[in-house]
């Protein structure tokens, strides 16, 4: 590393430190974005865990006290009100004969199907009412003489093999995403400033007089935005363990916890896609006219991989090629430490080699840019 791209480095990040409102912006993210999921978490933990009782309105109630009976005992209570529960169950006057004669009796279940606060709710009624239909199937076997085993051939029983590791991938997975981001947010505004900033100040044209080589100013403008990058995505990888620390995923059979090593081990693998992330930000911001300009552009354009890396996510999609692929190949080395499949060396080695050589093809990307009169005075 020469000593004009450390000179240049050490420039904007001075000047990135001063501006106290765009470094407080850049590292809010790596604090909030783990909040945010721990208390998404925390309502998720406590609605998959709640014994609450279940309060809704049986119409035709004393038709089928047994039923109403066993409705109390799966916590399903009738409220009695003025004004109707989101859920009611209507039973019909003739419950008792039809149920005498073996017949099928219609129990209507009426709510707003289109509510998605209530489908947790509605189904839970129906696994109740379900329930006591097997019951009372089976006593009418009985009754008969007949085995309830006759109709039920087969019966399958579950047996869950999963770790806590991977129950903690399959709910942490959306935390890892964060990780990426905040590489991704964290030194936005610093590349902003010390490009399309640096040219609205007039200062560019200055700093390109000087007797400098263009690749170590872009280099150093590089390090300086990839460091705050680099800065938000350690803060975020430090905060998730500790935010989650009052998150009873316990409760839910996962444990969140990462050592030393694997938090340093991930950090390290952050650093070329800070990298990326800074020079992709760069390059774009040379493209745009203006500082504003610059800013709509790379909201479109961060867009990008972190669409590539959600998709990812939510559909479980899983190829060789992805562990060699810039961005994906930091995911696959998140998911995996947080799973208990860390990725093979070689393709860890890979991927960060690619991202690198990217980088270095945006970096002589931008040199070219600044080559033109209009990347410099923004015609």
């Amino acid at each position: 590393m020469s000593r004009l791209l450390l000179t240049v480095w050490r420039k904007e990040l001075k000047d990135a430190i001063r501006d106290r409102r765009s470094l407080m912006a850049a590292m809010s993210y790596a604090f909030f974005g783990p909040m945010i999921m721990a208390v998404a978490f925390f309502a998720v933990v406590n609605e998959a865990t709640s014994e609450r009782d279940l309060e809704i309105t049986v119409k035709g109630q004393s038709y089928a006290p047994e039923f109403v009976e066993f409705l109390a005992q799966q916590g399903i209570l009738h409220k009695e009100s003025e004004q109707e529960q989101p859920i009611v169950v209507v039973i019909p006057s003739d419950y008792q004969e039809r149920l005498a004669r073996a017949q099928t009796v219609s129990i209507v279940v009426q709510a707003d199907y289109s509510e998605r606060n209530g489908s947790g709710d509605r189904s839970r009624v129906t696994r109740a009412i379900n329930s006591y239909n097997q019951v009372v199937a089976s006593t009418r076997l009985m009754m008969r003489g007949v085995s309830p085993e006759v109709v039920q051939a087969i019966s399958v029983d579950r047996q869950d093999m999963a770790t806590q590791e991977s129950r903690a991938a399959m709910l942490l997975g959306t935390v890892m995403v964060f990780v990426l981001m905040s590489v991704f947010f964290s030194g936005m505004n610093v590349a902003i400033d010390t490009s399309a900033g640096e040219r609205e100040r007039n200062s560019l044209e200055f700093l390109l007089a000087q007797p400098i080589r263009l690749f170590d100013l872009v280099a150093g403008k590089a390090a300086a935005a990839s460091s705050f990058a680099m800065l938000g995505g350690v803060l975020t990888l430090i905060m998730i363990p500790i935010v989650f620390i009052y998150v009873p995923l316990d409760k839910l059979g996962i444990d969140v916890s990462f050592s030393v090593s694997q938090q340093v081990l991930l950090a390290v693998i952050l650093i070329p896609l800070a990298l990326l992330a800074s020079v992709l930000q760069l390059f774009v911001s040379f493209m745009a006219k203006s500082f504003k300009e610059a800013q709509t552009y790379i909201t479109f354009v961060m867009f990008a991989p972190m669409t590539l890396v959600f998709v990812l996510e939510f559909t479980r999609f899983e190829h060789v090629a992805l562990q060699y692929l810039p961005v994906t190949s930091q995911h696959q080395v998140l998911m995996g430490s947080i799973s208990g499949n860390p990725v093979a060396l070689s393709a860890m080695l890979v991927g960060v080699v690619s991202t690198l050589l990217l980088a270095v093809v945006l970096m002589f990307g931008v040199q070219y840019k600044l080559k033109s009169e209009k990347a410099v005075f923004g015609l």
